[in-house]
């Protein structure tokens, strides 16, 4: 019977998301938009045609983990490397500006100090998966903005866990503001050594690219199993995402520098473009809509209507804040004006993240039910508002955006 429902909700899902989206795309707005408004009709705040459910919450993991390696896969982690300093001031700045002042707005609205700063950390939060599937979406994933962006985002979810962590020592401290600095050093070491680990490796590669292809490549040729290639990177992703969850990243994070690091000379070009062609079929023919539409379905609309200041006061301090900080942070770095608004915004998704860390928050009994719901909105509309407003600069500048030209990856 359990099985049964969820091949219901998934064909529901599915179909409406596909139809709203196509919906939308002809009026040549993001189809993600359509996507989410889905969501929000068949969930519970309107029809309650789908509920969420445990199956739900796995197939939204899923899809999470196949759009950030298909993320990963798309970009150079030379690029990366080099919007690394850049990036790291946009996110400094893109993170801390939310956290301060969500955490002051929601004191004044009688939070305690706890509550409040987990408020304020979900509203610095930058939603990976969703800024690279807009980058993606718009193509400009390979350029400088888009590397800027998502390296940026990828260091605000690091510092939105390391937050996280800090909360969470001091909840089971009994709320008593004490912490643990060695458990949270050895922490941000086990961090550390993940991400350098990876861009080790990737050196490596670059550094043995004259001989190690030859090496590696025939024993690919030697496979006779059908898909074997896209079998064995999908069972070496899985690895390091677990790696990364076990050391305090989200999987989410190992998922992305996985697919970072994958080289067509080592699996042969035809191969990688086999596994890459399936990847993305998978995460945009089934896995993308399903995503976007149970951010949706997890709005409950009806909780937050009695908390309308707080949820309005929050939200514009979301928005403002974010995208002013983005802006500030672009700028900084010598992006022009219309890239820096187009940066802010695209800063400005949350979605997937902050829901994750918004259900941590309310199994601990951080934030109640409310709350939880006034951050889902928040996600949502900033989901929303981060395709929809960065386009029109980014097309306005389109001409002069540069795509990397990536001679290891597709």
């Amino acid at each position: 019977m359990a099985t049964e429902q969820l091949f219901v909700n998934v064909v529901i899902i599915l179909v409406s998301a596909r139809l709203l989206g196509e919906i939308f795309q002809r009026l040549k707005q993001p189809t993600l938009v359509g996507e989410l408004l889905a969501g929000i009709i068949i969930g519970p705040s309107v029809f309650g045609l789908v509920k969420p459910d445990q199956s739900l919450s796995v197939l939204s993991d899923l899809a999470v983990f196949f759009l950030m390696f298909l993320a990963g896969l798309e970009m150079n982690p030379t690029e990366i490397r080099k919007a690394g300093k850049s990036a790291a001031v946009l996110s400094f700045v893109a993170f801390a500006l939310p956290l301060i002042s969500g955490t002051f707005v929601s004191s004044l609205f009688g939070l305690n100090i706890i509550q409040s700063l987990f408020i304020g950390l979900l509203l610095s939060i930058t939603a990976v998966p969703v800024s690279a599937i807009v980058l993606m979406e718009f193509r400009i994933l390979k350029t400088k903005i888009g590397n800027t962006v998502i390296t940026a985002a990828v260091i605000n979810d690091i510092l939105s866990l390391v937050v996280l962590s800090i909360i969470l020592q001091i909840i089971h401290h009994g709320g008593n503001v004490e912490i643990n600095f060695s458990e949270l050093g050895a922490s941000g070491i086990r961090i550390a050594s993940f991400i350098a680990g990876i861009f080790l490796v990737d050196i490596l590669f670059r550094k043995t690219s004259n001989w190690l292809p030859d090496r590696i490549a025939p024993f690919f040729d030697k496979l006779q199993t059908k898909e074997a290639a896209f079998g064995i990177l999908l069972i070496t992703t899985i690895l390091v995402s677990l790696i990364a969850q076990e050391i305090g990243l989200h999987f989410i994070i190992g998922t992305f520098f996985s697919g970072l690091i994958v080289y067509k000379e080592i699996i042969r070009k035809q191969n990688f473009e086999r596994v890459y062609g399936i990847i993305s079929a998978i995460t945009f023919g089934f896995f993308a809509p399903i995503f976007f539409a149970i951010i949706g379905i997890e709005i409950k609309a009806e909780s937050i209507a009695n908390h309308v200041p707080l949820f309005v006061a929050l939200l514009g301090v979301a928005i403002l804040t974010k995208v002013g900080a983005g802006f500030v942070g672009a700028r900084l770095i010598k992006f022009s004006r219309e890239a820096s608004f187009a940066v802010g915004f695209l800063m400005n998704a949350r979605g997937m993240v902050e829901l994750i860390i918004a259900s941590i928050g309310f199994a601990e009994g951080i934030i109640n039910l409310t709350m939880f719901s006034i951050a889902v909105v928040i996600g949502f509309v900033t989901t929303i508002m981060a395709p929809v407003m960065s386009r029109p600069f980014i097309n306005n500048m389109k001409g002069s955006i540069l795509i990397v030209d990536d001679h290891k990856k597709i």
